[in-house]
């Protein structure tokens, strides 16, 4: 083989493998952040998005197959890169709503570019306790309660097989986001929950030039 040809040769094979090399995610375990299966995930996340936001990479927050307890949090950037948190095990939320601060979310991002949230895991809020001590459903003169998730001013943003399940409050708020879509996102309410709302949207296109908002769902409702 030749000088030229191997030069051309080489070349050709950079150009082939460019797109993978490019495509991969610098990835950050919640195991190596303390993350224990029946454990509570929280403190061990918040680490490990802190770390994979400050990543000049592409990175992605990997939570392995398991269950995980969760208290209320709230991952915002702005990150140096695209992030991904790829879920596969299931998050739970604490039973008492007074473990939360209903004017947030129990899971809140804000403020990052390029995001994803991906993976196949069931956010289950626990929302029985909840609606048997509260009457919003009834009247606004009440005790507010929380949401499963809050998306706030996120922009390209997807959120992909993902399910909401029985939470306290409206399942999903979005507010400010540019190009956020959701695609095979479940929602699971049985018919006892009240005012159990699915996608709440707030500051889309319809309401300000300076928003757009791609909505593809693929809701499941039970009620």
């Amino acid at each position: 083989m030749d000088a030229n040809f191997s030069i051309i040769y080489i070349s050709a094979l950079f150009l082939l493998l460019a797109p993978s090399i490019i495509a991969q995610h610098v990835v950050f375990d919640i195991t190596k952040y303390g993350g224990a299966p029946n454990g509570d995930l929280t403190s061990s996340l918040e680490r490990a998005w802190k770390a994979a936001c400050e990543s000049t990479s592409a990175s992605k927050v990997f939570v392995p197959k398991n269950t995980y307890n969760l208290r209320q949090i709230e991952l915002n950037g702005p990150c140096k890169a695209p992030i991904e948190l790829h879920i596969e095990g299931n998050i739970v939320a604490p039973k008492d709503p007074n473990q939360f601060d209903a004017n947030a979310q129990w899971v809140r991002f804000g403020y990052v570019d390029s995001f994803t949230l991906s993976g196949g895991a069931t956010f289950d809020g626990q929302g029985l306790t909840a609606w048997k001590q509260n009457n919003c459903h009834k009247t606004w003169n009440c005790k507010k309660l929380s949401m499963n998730f809050g998306f706030n001013f996120m922009n390209n943003s997807i959120i992909r097989d993902i399910t909401s399940k029985h939470s306290k409050h409206f399942h999903v708020n979005v507010l400010g986001c540019r190009n956020i879509t959701f695609s095979k996102f479940s929602i699971e309410a049985p018919a006892e929950s009240p005012n159990t709302d699915g996608i709440h949207i707030l500051g889309d296109q319809h309401k300000s030039k300076y928003f757009t908002q791609t909505l593809e769902q693929e809701m499941i409702a039970s009620h």
